[in-house]
């Protein structure tokens, strides 16, 4: 228990962050809908909210954290939706602290090495299932690094662990990776342990094709890595003149300090944060998987130091003591949960226009305006929406078309048969479908809807 208090007690202070921030993300309303799909009629195969690529084929990869992400919503509504997102924060930053706590005794050590984590993980503490993927990553290698010290349990449960991350979101691959090296290196430096980590590698690839697409699972976090979508904010490298660009540099530094200086790192940990570290290069969402790979580093490097700094005097917590955060934690944890938002953001939507747009095909709407409409907006199919691969290409190429009025847009228009507009009043095609003389439906200081001769 003595271990539990520390973790406990940043994990509850993550989640009572994760209570203040509103619900407003832009994907949140087709992953709600997808959820809902799921559970009245099975799982979603092909596309059913748009009509421009209805009928198309969409990825699996995240049904059952859809579905979790729904009856969060049909059991509590959107507070409901609020609470699994601050159990979710709570839970992450919980295991990697517990992670970082597993060869330092030190209090301050944990919680500093925590931070980077805590930092990092806001920008993706958001209504998505994507949440639930990082919550799962910090659980496996929990899982693989105790596994690796001899835990037969531990490396079992890895392979279960893979098999539910595997249907909950696409960053499964990454797992099913990491799995797959530590077991590689267990197997070729423990020779007594080889046919217990060649089977927990093998056991771990094949749970990943126990989901509805089978081997096309891997077609979706395949396509992220090798053609990641960079129009997409998200998906771009990590801009270190940002809030998050700057606390990942920073935690990037402090891994190369902490290879550079102080006592000598275990090698093994290499085959976790080499690949960990290169994939968090590539965008900014993955950005915080090098913090939370690396806590358990930093919580080393923090307690030499400290013991440097104290002649070796040790501080421990006592068991009184960490009762005592425990306690604390459970009051920091309902006070979340009161203060959990009850509805969501909706400033950022054209909720005014609702009762003006026309039902049936045709509304050509703002990309990130899509999901909100498959919500709200159910008798009016999307043009785009967050769902980006299954538009990309022709589809996406109209889009930019229209919405920025480049040369052909009419055309586009016309070819696409749209029957309305529903834009910013800023945006070129606005400003040019109203020099042309087309009939405004509806406009606020935030929305115009325009309908296309």
């Amino acid at each position: 228990m003595t271990r539990l208090g520390v973790p406990l007690l940043v994990g509850a202070l993550a989640g009572a962050l994760a209570a203040v921030q509103p619900i407003n993300d832009t994907d949140v309303w087709w992953h709600l809908a997808t959820g809902r799909e799921t559970l009245a009629q099975g799982i979603v195969r092909s596309d059913l909210f748009s009509w421009t690529v209805r009928g198309a084929p969409v990825s699996t990869d995240q049904w059952l954290g859809q579905v979790v992400l729904y009856l969060s919503y049909a059991v509590a509504g959107w507070w409901g939706v609020a609470l699994l997102r601050v159990v979710l924060v709570g839970t992450l930053i919980a295991i990697v602290a517990l992670d970082a706590s597993g060869r330092v005794q030190r209090p301050l050590a944990v919680v500093l090495a925590t931070m980077p984590a805590l930092l990092l993980t806001r920008a993706v503490a958001v209504d998505r299932p994507e949440l639930a993927g990082f919550v799962l990553f910090a659980a496996l290698l929990y899982l693989l690094r105790r596994g690796r010290a001899g835990s037969w349990r531990a490396l079992v449960a890895c392979t279960a662990l893979v098999g539910v991350w595997a249907n909950v979101h696409g960053s499964f691959a990454l797992g099913a990776v990491l799995t797959g090296f530590v077991c590689i290196e267990g197997a070729l430096r423990d020779v007594a342990r080889r046919r217990e980590y060649i089977a927990v590698a093998l056991a771990t690839l094949a749970v990943t094709l126990a989901t509805p697409a089978g081997i096309a699972t891997w077609t979706a976090p395949g396509s992220h890595f090798l053609s990641p979508p960079r129009d997409i904010q998200e998906w771009n490298v990590v801009d270190v003149r940002t809030p998050l660009g700057v606390a990942y540099a920073a935690t990037l530094a402090l891994l190369i300090a902490s290879v550079l200086a102080g006592p000598r790192i275990d090698p093994r940990e290499a085959v976790i944060v080499i690949p960990v570290a290169f994939l968090s290069l590539t965008a900014a969402r993955q950005a915080p998987l090098l913090a939370i790979a690396v806590a358990p580093l930093f919580a080393e490097r923090v307690a030499w130091a400290l013991a440097f700094a104290t002649r070796g005097a040790t501080a421990q917590i006592s068991r009184p003591a960490s009762t005592f955060l425990a306690a604390a934690a459970v009051a920091i944890a309902a006070m979340a949960v009161a203060i959990a938002p009850r509805a969501p953001d909706e400033r950022a939507y054209p909720r005014a226009a609702l009762d003006s747009i026309p039902h049936g095909d045709g509304l050509f709407a703002r990309y990130e305006w899509g999901g909100w409409l498959i919500w709200n907006a159910p008798a009016t199919p999307v043009f785009v929406d967050g769902r980006l691969f299954q538009y990309r290409g022709a589809v996406l190429d109209d889009y930019q078309r229209i919405v920025t009025a480049k040369q052909g847009w009419r055309d586009a228009v016309t070819r696409r048969g749209v029957r309305a507009l529903l834009v910013v009043p800023s945006d070129p095609v606005a400003v040019r479908a109203r020099e042309l003389g087309w009939r405004v439906i509806a406009s606020s200081e935030m929305f115009v809807l325009i309908a296309a001769p």
